[in-house]
């Protein structure tokens, strides 16, 4: 019989190059989990580095820092083996086959990769096969998708994931761990971390399950957890969550640490807007009513009360009514950026984070005026639409009965709406191909007008401000119907 496994996971918030504190984070949860019993610790795919390096895991510098910070780390460690990645530099090439920098220098500038790890004991091991662990010959997955055959003839299966968080990724990735636990037979392990980085938000939800199809621990989503399984437990995890609490959660989480990561001390919004009060009941659950402030230009508003946040009077009535004058023609953009001009002062002066209220419909069709209610350095609905809007409402109303009055559910004609600017710019369906579906349920007319829109105002979107991301990689930022004016 083999002997007992006791898997600690340590689900960390790294920050994106802060080697510094992300060791001391990992080193702190090492000696959390021995204390609990665990004789096997793994720690998520970023853990030391932190995600989203963008070129910076290009440079050779930081490659070098990383596997020095990694050789640090297994000096803390004793006996007890550590599963981990880390960026570290590519294996130096034969003579004559090197990348070497055009300013003459002999040393060649070369990639940092992302690669498994085994430490312990200050030994630092590359995992490039399943490692025997005691009785326990374990695969490690760097990545989402396991190789199968790879991994066949190990006793166990460790997923260090790198994919963000996105609407629905958490059943999507509980279905498909199940169903490699029972067609592969031994226990999987899914490794998480959590934390904010380029818009993209990383859930934790760390998971262990089991060869019968069952998930017998769960971490907590969107929250820093260290905590030790018996793989021969027979308790059932608690459900997945539903799907507006995980959206709900993710948006709080990137609104807390995206405010706190750039030094603000809290956030300020404009309450005149539509979409103010969600967007405040938000800020309210991600850094508590103390560190939102809304403001006004003098008109009464029922947000402050409903969640007891400060309200700030702005009297710029009489420079707003000078755009009637300077531009009579077109008053209703010059007052919206005059307005935001003052808001955007007012909030900076205070150390406070100015937000823009935008929705992924408003963005894409173009319904703003730029520097107007575009403005601000961070726009945490900006990937929402209407539904998402109309769900989190819902959700939200239960705590904040005094908030949003009677919840409509979005109208035919906006749902509609979004649903096209979906297909078109989210999945990179173009508009004829839409069209010739068979099954396609959209006019011709509404569906060229909308391209048409969303191809008129892509200059404009160059010009906002960050958005959270609640959908996969491989729908962020791809617009292409810009460049099918033709099509």
């Amino acid at each position: 019989m083999k002997e007992k496994l006791k898997i600690g996971i340590i689900q960390n918030a790294p920050l994106t190059a802060d080697l510094s504190n992300n060791l001391r984070q990992i080193v702190q949860g090492y000696r959390e989990c021995l204390d609990h019993g665990a004789n096997l610790i793994i720690a998520p795919a970023y853990a030391l580095c932190g995600a989203d390096l963008g070129n910076l895991s290009e440079r050779l510098s930081f490659a070098r820092q990383a596997e020095a910070a990694l050789e640090s780390l297994a000096r803390e460690l004793g006996d007890t083996p550590l599963i981990m990645a880390s960026y570290v530099p590519m294996p130096l090439l034969d003579e004559g086959h090197g990348y070497f920098p055009e300013n003459g220098f002999e040393e060649p500038v070369l990639p940092g990769v992302l690669t498994p790890y085994l430490l312990e004991n200050g030994d630092v091991t590359e995992l490039e096969e399943p490692i025997d662990i005691g009785a326990y010959r374990i695969f490690v997955d760097l990545g989402d998708e396991l190789d199968i055959i790879e991994a066949e003839g190990s006793d166990l299966i460790v997923h260090l994931n790198t994919e963000p968080w996105y609407a629905g990724a958490p059943r999507k990735q509980e279905d498909a761990y199940q169903w490699e636990a029972k067609e592969m037979g031994m226990p999987v392990v899914s490794v998480n971390h959590i934390g904010t980085s380029d818009g993209n938000i990383y859930a934790g939800g760390s998971a262990v399950f089991t060869p019968a199809g069952n998930t017998i621990c769960r971490l907590p989503f969107f929250e820093t957890c260290n905590k030790v399984i018996d793989l021969k437990s027979r308790k059932k995890a608690i459900g997945l969550p539903l799907e507006e609490e995980t959206l709900c959660m993710a948006l709080e989480r990137g609104i807390r640490d995206t405010v706190r990561n750039n030094g603000y001390s809290g956030v300020c919004l404009d309450l005149a807007h539509p979409n103010a009060d969600l967007l405040a009941a938000l800020c309210v659950e991600a850094l508590g009513s103390s560190n939102v402030v809304g403001i006004t230009g003098g008109e009464g508003s029922h947000i402050p009360a409903a969640l007891k946040i400060s309200c700030t009077k702005l009297p710029t009535a009489p420079l707003l009514d000078m755009a009637d004058t300077l531009v009579p023609d077109n008053s209703k953009s010059l007052k919206s950026r005059l307005n935001a001009a003052v808001q955007f002062s007012y909030a900076e002066s205070r150390g406070l984070m100015y937000l823009c209220p935008l929705t992924r419909s408003n963005i894409m069709l173009g319904n703003f005026d730029q520097y107007g209610d575009s403005c601000g350095h961070f726009a945490p609905l900006g990937n929402l639409y209407e539904v998402d809007l109309f769900m989190l409402r819902r959700y939200l109303a239960g705590k904040y009965t005094d908030l949003f009055g009677t919840i409509q559910e979005p109208s035919a004609d906006s749902d509609k709406n979004d649903l096209i600017i979906h297909e078109l710019a989210d999945l990179n369906i173009s508009a004829s191909t839409l069209l010739n579906d068979h099954v396609c349920p959209y006019p011709e007319n509404e569906v060229r007008l909308i391209q048409r829109k969303i191809i008129a105002s892509a200059l404009k979107r160059t010009q906002l401000p960050m958005v959270l991301h609640t959908d996969p990689r491989s729908e962020q930022l791809v617009i292409p119907v810009t460049h099918r004016l033709n099509d």
